[in-house]
């Protein structure tokens, strides 16, 4: 009788293998066609699932971008059957979702067992220079390098990492970058690199040679153009400027630095008229450059243009001031709470000079000299100043604003004061 329940048990096991073996294939055959949906309902169909089952639905909502689903599943597999092959799917399932702490975690646990697992190990020295452990980054990254001394990537992920330690690993950064450009002397990222470590050197022949370089494997570069601009500006060589402001053009980069660029060009050169007519372009972009301001000045003032440049110069001071206001009307706010009137009237009143276009400070400005002055005249400016420039920004402060002008000229007009009378 035991001998018989044996056979019907193996029976029973071999058919549900085989059935779920059928329906993998099946699964592959829809993948394969590019129904995923297909092949998902299929596999959900089989009763009992085995981990071969549950690792294909985990793959292809992993391959979908479903992974939330995907690490649903991984852990249903890991729990039927635990492996470091699973558990290192399930870490980039979670470093994919974004959750890169708990991705850290989970190679961390693989690498202790599969010591020479180099991709994982390349993954994590990655987040851990994401999550600022640059330290754990760079051993591992030495370690891979050591391993693989051909690979130009180890090199200059090594010199992202020492560029992250700032002054302390400056040289270092640059030594790596060189090293991954010794190795593949089309390795762009490490040129460009190696752009800004001779930059900061002020080794301008080797500045020159690597932008040089750039543009040679990448001559429709934006980001390499940009830098040739700039050197050449600096070499005054300013005919090269122009033709490599010509390809930015020609790359559609017409953004503020090309038009500035041009702009700094024709003022150099004394040809005035396009100097202006590039810093009006420059302008439009970005009305509030200060330095655009600055220049447009100079122009303005050899062309003698004086009221334009006086206008220039003064809007030039004006941008330059620092944008405090917000801080100013929190200050306000925060001191208004705590019934420090005579405090908060001050920050609102250094926030409005800051900048006179913040709304928001200008209506608090009104109402707190109107609480806080018996002169009502004093309120009257600041709320007869919010309806003239901003009525349209806040309905309910504007129709306030509103009805306390007409209150307080009534006041005054009472009393016999003079007043302005205008119709709001």
């Amino acid at each position: 009788m035991k001998k018989k329940i044996t056979i019907i048990i193996l029976f029973i096991t071999v058919f549900k293998t085989e059935a779920q073996t059928s329906v993998l294939k099946t699964a592959d055959s829809l993948l394969s066609k590019g129904n995923y949906q297909s092949a998902l309902v299929k596999l959900k169909t089989v009763q009992k699932p085995s981990h071969r089952v549950l690792t294909k639905i985990a793959g292809i909502y992993h391959g979908i971008g479903d992974y939330t689903n995907a690490i649903v599943f991984y852990k249903q597999v890991y729990n039927l059957l635990p492996s470091n092959i699973i558990k290192e799917k399930l870490g980039r399932s979670y470093q994919a979702s974004g959750n890169s702490t708990k991705a850290i975690e989970l190679y961390e646990e693989v690498l202790k067992v599969k010591l020479e697992n180099g991709l994982l190990k390349y993954e994590l020295a990655k987040l851990y220079l994401n999550h600022q452990k640059v330290k754990k980054a760079i051993n591992l990254f030495s370690d891979l390098s050591q391993k693989d001394m051909l690979n130009p990537n180890y090199q200059y992920q090594l010199g992202v990492a020492y560029h992250k330690l700032g002054q302390e690993g400056f040289y270092d950064s640059g030594n790596h970058f060189l090293k991954a450009y010794k190795i593949d002397s089309l390795h762009l990222k490490s040129i460009y690199n190696l752009i800004k470590f001779y930059k900061k050197l002020k080794f301008k022949d080797s500045t020159s040679l690597f932008i040089d370089k750039g543009l040679e494997i990448n001559p429709k570069s934006i980001s390499f153009n940009q830098l040739k601009v700039k050197d050449a500006f600096l070499k005054k060589e300013f005919d090269t400027t122009l033709v490599y402001l010509k390809i930015l053009e020609e790359l559609n980069s017409k953004t503020i630095f090309t038009y500035k660029m041009y702009g700094l060009t024709y003022l150099k050169l004394k040809e005035y008229e396009k100097a202006k007519y590039y810093f009006k372009f420059a302008q439009k972009i970005d009305y509030r450059d200060a330095n655009v301001l600055f220049n447009l000045g100079l122009v303005n003032k050899a062309l003698k243009n004086y009221k334009e440049a006086e206008m220039n110069f003064l809007m030039s001071i004006s941008f330059q001031k620092p944008d405090i206001d917000a801080n100013y009307y929190e200050l306000g706010i925060l001191q208004l709470e705590q019934k420090k009137l005579k405090k908060a009237l001050q920050s609102f009143k250094k926030g409005y000079e800051n900048n006179s276009r913040n709304y928001l400070i200008l209506f608090q400005l009104a109402m707190l000299t109107d609480d806080y002055y018996k002169d009502k005249k004093i309120a009257l400016k600041h709320y007869k100043r919010y309806i003239d420039r901003f009525s349209s920004k806040h309905t309910a402060s504007t129709l306030y604003a509103k009805q306390r002008v007409k209150e307080i000229q009534k006041e005054l007009f009472i009393k016999g004061e003079k007043v302005n009378r205008n119709n709001y």
